[in-house]
């Protein structure tokens, strides 16, 4: 019943910020006739480059369990993370693919507390990273922005490295986890100790992989503005994307439909582009990165079910 009533609450979130949005923001039509007047070939350029970049993460993902001895094949990392897209279309938030690949390996490797932990913290390092790299360009784009929005981005990725680090680069966790004692409190001290033991090196490499996961992320949403004919800095989409991502991670929507959306228009409206153009560029962000990526997620979820099937 509670999870019931959860889920139509993250409905009711989604459909208020579109209606808000289509009402008081953007004129319906408009929109439509930006979306259709988008140069596809920027669009197919930047759906290739997620499609490289979800398998890139599984790199991230790899690097991470290796100092838990789990081993597990690159590719059946890479079909985990394509099966996470695909539920992600499909489950009210955008984690539930996370919570459908914590699953899937902790069924292949039996080690649940480690899946929960390694597919935690490789989403908080492509999250960090991103801080970082806003943090370390902000004295560059400050004149970019407002005032007021370079300050309440210079409080929000400050909070986002420091914390990150805290919770993951030090032996905070596991320490809190001892003062505090849960049910299931054998299972959740193996999930403090699979997150303070993976080390730096690990951190470093998954740190690295992230880097260049963000860089094409970066690109990708440079590509999708462009195909709509906004041209901004380079330094606004490095300010404005770990925003967008930290918003995306929040679960009270439906696959953050509306959060975005509205993201999109309070961030892009501070440089001045128009409700209906940064409505269009979070819409086809969706497009791109849920329904493009999620549905060859699901023809490759549906193949192995076959094959499974096969087997029996």
């Amino acid at each position: 019943m509670r999870k019931t009533a959860l889920n139509l609450l993250k409905i009711a979130i989604s459909a208020g910020l579109i209606a808000y949005i289509l009402l008081a923001q953007v004129n319906l039509n408009e929109l439509i006739g930006v979306i259709a007047g988008a140069n596809w070939g920027y669009l197919a350029a930047a759906a290739l480059l997620m499609t490289a970049g979800t398998a890139l993460r599984a790199l991230r993902w790899w690097a991470l369990l290796r100092p838990l001895n789990i081993h597990v094949p690159i590719r059946t990392l890479i079909y985990l993370y394509f099966m996470g897209a695909f539920f992600n279309i499909i489950l009210p938030s955008g984690l539930g693919g996370d919570a459908v690949k914590m699953a899937k390996l902790a069924q292949v490797t039996q080690r649940g507390p480690e899946a929960i932990g390694t597919t935690l913290v490789d989403r908080a390092t492509g999250l960090w990273v991103l801080f970082v790299m806003a943090l370390v360009a902000l004295p560059f784009s400050a004149q970019l922005l407002p005032p007021e929005t370079i300050a309440s981005i210079g409080l929000i990725t400050t909070l986002g490295v420091v914390g990150g680090f805290i919770v993951v680069g030090t032996p905070l966790l596991p320490w809190l986890g001892g003062k505090i004692k849960l049910p299931g409190q054998q299972k959740l001290e193996r999930f403090y100790r699979s997150v303070a033991e993976l080390g730096y090196p690990a951190l470093g490499l998954a740190c690295l992989v992230s880097l260049v996961f963000n860089t094409s992320l970066i690109l990708f949403n440079i590509w999708i503005a462009e195909s709509l004919g906004i041209h901004q800095p380079l330094g606004v989409f490095l300010l404005f994307t770990p925003i967008i991502s930290a918003t995306l991670a929040l679960p009270i929507s439906i696959s953050g439909l509306g959060v975005r959306e509205q993201t999109y228009i309070l961030l892009f409206g501070a440089v001045g582009v128009a409700g209906s153009h940064a409505a269009a560029m979070s819409l086809l962000n969706y497009f791109l990165t849920n329904i493009v990526v999620g549905l060859l997620g699901g023809v490759l979820y549906a193949l192995s079910s076959a094959r499974e099937l096969i087997k029996r």
